[in-house]
């Protein structure tokens, strides 16, 4: 779609979005509660306490980043239909070239 001073390639607008909500799906299935394992594994009682923070901070700052993630991907969504919408709507409106006339003179 192409307007003054700009372009926009919509099917890349559209796969980044895919490519971001595929992100975040994937994330939601992969849980850091996993890395912590029980307290013998670690062989000290504060080592494996900071797992257990570190892994609920890093949940914490994931959670976040996936909820932005998805808000991003929805937006390009919402601007890749937006754009398709236009690009529709100006199609219906022009039956002809507009040039051809100028073109064939």
């Amino acid at each position: 779609m192409d307007g003054p001073g700009f372009h926009v390639e919509v099917d890349v607008l559209e796969a980044a979005a895919t490519g971001i909500a595929q992100s975040v799906a994937d994330q939601r299935e992969s849980a850091l509660d996993e890395l912590d394992r029980e307290e013998a594994t670690y062989g000290h009682a504060g080592v494996h306490q900071e797992m257990e923070n570190l892994c609920r901070r890093w949940g914490d700052g994931l959670d976040i980043l996936v909820k932005d993630a998805d808000a991003i991907a929805e937006i390009l969504t919402a601007a890749a239909t937006a754009y398709r919408e236009a690009d529709a709507s100006a199609a219906g409106r022009l039956t002809s070239d507009p040039a051809e006339r100028v073109v064939d003179d």
